[in-house]
This record gives C-alpha cells, structure tokens and sequence, in this order.
C-alpha cells in the first residue's frame, strides 16, 4: 500500500461508533507494526498524536487495518495519524 491509497482510505468520511475505547482500539492496531516504539507521540486539548503515515505504511500496514483504523475514527493530519478524544 502506498500513501495514496492509505490516505484514500482515512479520507472516506465513514465512521462507525464501536463498543469500547476507539482511541485505545485504535493504537493497539497501529502498534502491531511498532513492537518495540512508543505509538502514542502526543496529545493536545482533545487530540492525540500517533505515528507518521510514511512509518505506518513503510511497517506494511494492511488494507483491513487501515479501514479498521477509518472505522474507529483515525485520521491523518500533519503527515501522522490522529483521533480526536
């Protein structure tokens, strides 16, 4: 997967409202690729900061990922993948 159809993918505006923490759902999936990396960068008021795109796809994440990661409500701002709490 290239970072175009990664960022398709996030850039679809369906979002589903899950049982659980999607935020924390959501950086345990991106953490199946960094086993050995903090995944959670930064936060702010109500955002929090994950891995870069560019290290996300270079990891090999998966097409079913990525859309589960869309699903939980992830997004890409600033080159790094974000979900708003």
């Amino acid at each position: 997967m290239n970072e175009e159809q990664f960022s398709a993918i996030l850039d679809d505006d369906k979002f589903v409202m899950t049982e659980g923490d999607d935020a924390l759902n959501g950086l345990q999936i991106i953490a199946k690729y960094f086993p050995n990396k903090t995944v959670l960068q930064g936060a702010d008021h109500d955002i929090i900061y994950s891995v870069y795109v560019s290290e996300i796809i270079e990891a090999g994440i998966t097409e079913e990922d990525t859309l589960e990661l869309r699903l939980l409500g992830w997004h890409i701002e600033d080159e790094s993948l974000v979900k708003f709490v």
